[in-house]
């Protein structure tokens, strides 16, 4: 089972780079996801990344500079129906190129479900979302609306034992799936992420985790691609909020 999804996810990369010209970038992706325990049924979540283009290059004649990319803000509540199964909510906040003066701005909102299971020690998780966005035209000043799906497939993997205890590594992977239904579109099937880390406990409400995430987009109606080799960093938080006010 573990080799087919990491053949899923090589395949699925692999059919996407393989089409026209592609502008190519390298550069880091900064990451803080924090979660919070409610109720016994709810969470809640804050995630926030930056995404930057870390050096300058010269691509088809044309100057890019180093620049942060976009900037990243998600906040969400979670509902678990059980330990497999919970669904989701966010307004989430996304500003491109946000420190230079050809910047726009994106409100979103979006639903998911999740369903995980457990095939020996491998966890896999199946998660869909669906996306409705309101993305800033400047020429305009207006903000027209489109929709999105996404199905990202990803399996984390404890490397120490059956189980993630403190100071132990796994391994977490995915590979995400995006498709744009309605509005103004390059192509349907728009993007493609696929993400491989590793990652260490450091304690019972803290992880760290470094990876390397391909994210390859259609970036015109001709399907030239957009190629971001980026190094992921994300630390990662659990508080159990319900718990301390107790305490």
């Amino acid at each position: 089972m573990r080799k087919l999804l990491v053949a899923l996810l090589i395949v699925s990369a692999l059919r996407v780079h393989a089409q026209n010209q592609k502008l190519v970038f390298y550069g880091v992706l900064p990451a803080f996801s924090q979660t919070g325990r409610i109720s016994n049924k709810m969470d809640y979540n804050f995630f926030a990344s930056t995404t930057i283009d870390a050096f300058k290059s010269i691509q088809y004649n044309i100057e890019y500079p180093a620049k942060d990319l976009q900037l990243y803000i998600q906040p969400s509540i979670i509902y678990k129906f059980s330990p497999a199964f919970n669904v989701a909510g966010s307004y989430t906040y996304q500003r491109n190129n946000p420190l230079t003066g050809d910047y726009s701005n994106e409100h979103r909102l979006w639903q998911q479900c999740i369903f995980g299971q457990s095939v020996n020690k491998t966890r896999i998780t199946h998660r869909l979302r669906f996306e409705e966005r309101f993305i800033e035209n400047r020429a305009t000043g207006e903000y027209p609306f489109s929709t999105r799906l996404r199905y990202q497939l990803g399996f984390n993997i404890p490397l120490q034992g059956k189980t993630l205890d403190v100071k132990e590594f796994y391994l977490n992977a995915y590979n995400e799936f995006y498709f744009s239904l309605t509005g103004a579109k390059n192509a349907t099937y728009s993007e493609n992420w696929t993400y491989g880390g590793i990652g260490y406990k450091l304690s019972d409400i803290s992880r760290f985790e470094v990876g390397y995430l391909l994210q390859i987009a259609a970036r015109d109606k001709q399907k030239d691609l957009r190629v971001l080799n980026l190094v992921q960093v994300t630390w990662v938080t659990n508080f159990n909020f319900k718990k301390r006010l107790v305490d």
